[in-house]
């Protein structure tokens, strides 16, 4: 058997529909978040140069 690879996934529940994301993207096809993935909302680390 050979390991075909992924990754971590991450689910958390769509602020705009309610459903279930992984990474970013929202289950429901309806849902703008399916089509374009939420963006992570950490800073930049250029965002903290002072």
């Amino acid at each position: 058997m050979s390991y075909i690879g992924g990754g971590p996934y991450y689910a958390e529940i769509c602020p705009e529909c309610g459903e279930t994301m992984w990474n970013g993207r929202c289950e429901n096809p309806d849902c703008p978040y399916h089509w374009h993935p939420k963006e992570d909302e950490t800073p930049d680390a250029e965002d903290h140069i002072i």
